[in-house]
């Protein structure tokens, strides 16, 4: 046991991974998913801005979409009973389009300009959210669809499909069940091209990947406390701390974005 410790701590050494860098990563990892454990959406709305804190958005994005492609594949299996596939599929029609186009500006944007968008697209979900935005039916499948290629861009860009998919489900006729379930699956959907993507515009390395693996296990456990929560809370509070977890976020970010480009 000593020498595979031993292995696994030369391991990390060689991909820069110092004791620090894991211990932050872990306890982002594990906020975000207590996070998505409870709302169904959370994860890269929490992941990517607390990642970013201590590394650049051009690293906090795999890893964040790294991590959700794992969990959501762990997850699928139950999410997919209880999701609403008629608007889930269209969502994940328009996002495969946007994402791709996402990644290719997130290629050439500096850090800080990503972090404040990061910001300003979770204020905007908050603002929604907080207002009350109902839809009194289930959008037309166009309309679906173009609020899948908003998210699409959103999580090439960011990593962050969950603002326009968040407001759609948390605001429609669904149930608070069927929203966090189709939430769950429409995140595994996107996380694919998105990984996809960042990989091809070459923002996908051994220490994203070794970040991504680390932190699984710890995201499994968050997500299953968050869930616990989940089932033994009410609508109300599921809606309150969703607005209150985004506005917390989108501060967050802005705040860093801000002090770096000062």
């Amino acid at each position: 046991m000593h020498d595979l410790i031993a292995a696994l701590r030369d391991l990390l050494a060689t991909q820069s991974l110092t004791p620090q860098a894991v211990g932050s990563t872990l306890a982002a990892v594990f906020a975000a998913a207590l996070l998505r454990g409870f709302t169904g959406f959370g994860f890269s709305l929490a992941a990517v801005p607390l990642l970013g804190l201590f590394m650049a958005p051009s690293q906090a994005v795999p890893v964040a979409v790294g991590l959700q492609l794992l969990a959501g594949l762990i997850d699928l299996r139950a999410a997919s009973r209880a999701c609403h596939w008629p608007s889930l599929r269209w969502l994940i029609v328009g996002a495969v389009i946007g994402s791709p186009v996402g990644a290719l500006v997130l290629s050439v944007v500096p850090a800080p300009m990503a972090r404040i968008v990061i910001a300003t697209i979770t204020a905007g979900a908050v603002l929604m959210l907080g207002r009350g935005f109902a839809l009194a039916a289930v959008p037309p499948r166009l309309a679906t669809t173009i609020v899948g290629l908003i998210a699409g861009l959103f999580n090439g860009l960011a990593a962050m499909p969950g603002p326009p998919a968040v407001v759609f489900y948390m605001s429609g006729p669904f149930g608070r069940v069927a929203a966090r379930a189709s939430l769950l699956v429409f995140f595994l959907a996107t996380s694919i091209p998105a990984m996809a993507s960042v990989a091809a515009v070459g923002l996908l390395d051994r220490r994203v990947l070794w970040l991504s693996v680390i932190g699984l296990p710890v995201m499994l456990i968050g997500t299953r406390i968050g869930a616990y929560a989940f089932h033994r809370g009410s609508d109300a509070l599921h809606r309150q701390v969703s607005v209150a977890s985004l506005g917390i976020i989108a501060l967050g970010s802005a705040i860093k974005g801000f002090s770096d480009l000062m």
